[in-house]
């Protein structure tokens, strides 16, 4: 058993919490065979990075001496981050089945918002991988926080297209409105969640957290180098509220009731 400093018991921690999520997700994207929108899909890819993160970051611990092992860690946090925003987005249309999400045009918007999602999980994962090549530092660093920046905007869309779901409230069936109440009771926690990966991006010029920013409270904002704690409360502990939420809203409160 490979000795663990508190991130690595804490994604240890996460790949506990994930793995049955992830099965149960699987099965409910098989299940559905995806009638009932993308929630599910991304969910379970989101749990399985999770875990692939975790994994990563205890075996990276128990051989400290493969560096690359840190990175790929540390590059799987904000494309998980982009499946958990883009399982709301998935959900939204998933309560407005029959209602708003009939529309082509309120279609192509979340498409459009979809696609955006999937750009920004691009640069992160371009820019992660440009962090550990020295002679790419600067060009690393814009492309990390330009798709933390257009994840930040695509929460202000969710937040609003929320919102104006429940303008259709009255023409939904009982349990999708229970979905869309259980969206409500999480976007809070992710945008808790999505303030800290914006304070993040800006908290050190590296991926490693070794070139911390002088503002003392950003720099305790770093994920890998800064206060444990605020990583636990503000990152770990939001997002498992909001999987709980979602995956609680979507099964147990959306049953039909005849």
């Amino acid at each position: 058993m490979p000795h663990l400093d508190t991130r690595g018991i804490i994604s240890a921690v996460e790949i506990v919490f994930y793995t049955p999520i992830a099965l149960l997700t699987v099965y409910l994207v098989y299940r559905y065979a995806f009638r009932r929108d993308a929630g599910w899909l991304f969910l379970s890819i989101f749990s399985m990075a999770r875990i692939a993160g975790g994994a990563l970051l205890v075996a990276a611990e128990s051989q400290p001496t493969k560096i690359s092992l840190f990175s790929a860690a540390y590059i799987m946090d904000p494309a998980a981050l982009t499946m958990l925003l883009l399982s709301t987005l998935g959900f939204l249309g998933m309560v407005g089945q029959h209602t708003y999400s009939e529309q082509h045009r309120v279609t192509l918007i979340f498409r459009f918002f979809g696609l955006l999602g999937l750009i920004s999980l691009a640069l992160s994962i371009a820019g992660g991988v440009l962090s550990t090549k020295s002679a790419h530092p600067s060009t690393a660093l814009t492309l990390r926080r330009a798709g933390v920046c257009i994840l930040a905007g695509l929460y202000v869309f969710l937040f609003l297209a929320h919102l104006g779901s429940w303008g259709y409230r009255w023409y939904m069936r009982t349990y999708r409105r229970n979905l869309l109440f259980g969206i409500t009771v999480a976007l809070p926690f992710m945008g808790v969640r999505m303030a800290y990966a914006v304070m993040a991006a800006w908290s050190s010029s590296d991926l490693d957290g070794k070139h911390l920013s002088s503002n003392p409270t950003l720099a305790k904002m770093n994920p890998v180098t800064g206060d444990w704690v605020l990583y636990l409360v503000l990152s770990v502990i939001m997002e498992f509220i909001v999987t709980a939420m979602y995956l609680f809203s979507s099964t147990v409160l959306s049953q039909r009731r005849h």
